[in-house]
């Protein structure tokens, strides 16, 4: 029974990481909002069928339920039908499961306001908790993102170093909320062992000396 469990686990591991690294389709997708109020599409904002796909414009644009326009964005997509749509019809969240410390991997669009780009390097991930696929690296941890309950307007992420990080989806300000303490405390403890290495190496050099002598 235990092998049998065993199996499952690798091969949904595998096809985990088969479905990070698989291409992307660029084609216009459709994101509701978890209470159905509202729905978003992501469709091309031209009609110029002799460029590829990732060459056009696109566009998101957000209706109420009825199918009424509220408003709607260029939008420059990874070519992944990816996004959450908030309850409100506020704001619509892209953001990107490969890592990219220089470029943005999370990006809010706000009716009637500018969007918000984050780049990676904003959540100073250490190295050693990004997951390296065949061709690119992964940093959302399995709770991925969502927003938040209730009043706030805070988009919520959880990242692979098992911190959770908050959006400010009015000011576009990122704080971390319960900073995981594992690779401090790892830092920590480095350099401990260096400093005690550090003294046993000086005493070692000063006895030897001294019998020298």
């Amino acid at each position: 029974m235990k092998k049998a469990f065993s199996f499952v686990f690798i091969l949904l591991l595998f096809v985990a990481k088969g479905n990070a690294d698989s291409p992307p389709s660029w084609t216009p997708f459709k994101v509701e909002s978890e209470n159905g109020k509202f729905f978003s599409w992501v469709r091309f904002g031209d009609n110029d069928t002799t460029k590829s796909p990732w060459e056009r414009k696109w566009a998101l644009i957000v209706y109420k339920k009825d199918s009424t326009e509220l408003w709607q964005q260029l939008i420059r997509p990874m070519g992944y039908p990816e996004g959450k749509l908030s309850n409100d019809g506020m704001y619509f969240s892209y953001v990107n499961y490969w890592y990219y410390s220089n470029s943005p991997i999370v990006e809010v669009f706000r009716r009637e306001k500018k969007p918000i780009a984050i780049t990676g390097d904003k959540f100073d991930i250490p190295t050693q908790y990004l997951q390296q696929t065949s061709s690119h690296q992964l940093w959302l941890a399995d709770k991925g993102y969502h927003y938040a309950n209730g009043a706030k307007q805070q988009l919520i992420i959880n990242t692979r170093d098992s911190n959770t990080w908050l959006v400010d989806l009015e000011t576009g300000e990122l704080k971390v909320e319960g900073v995981n303490m594992n690779h401090v405390y790892a830092f920590l403890a480095s350099s401990i062992i260096i400093t005690l290495l550090y003294v046993l190496f000086r005493k070692r050099n000063r006895i030897t000396f001294v019998n020298k002598t």
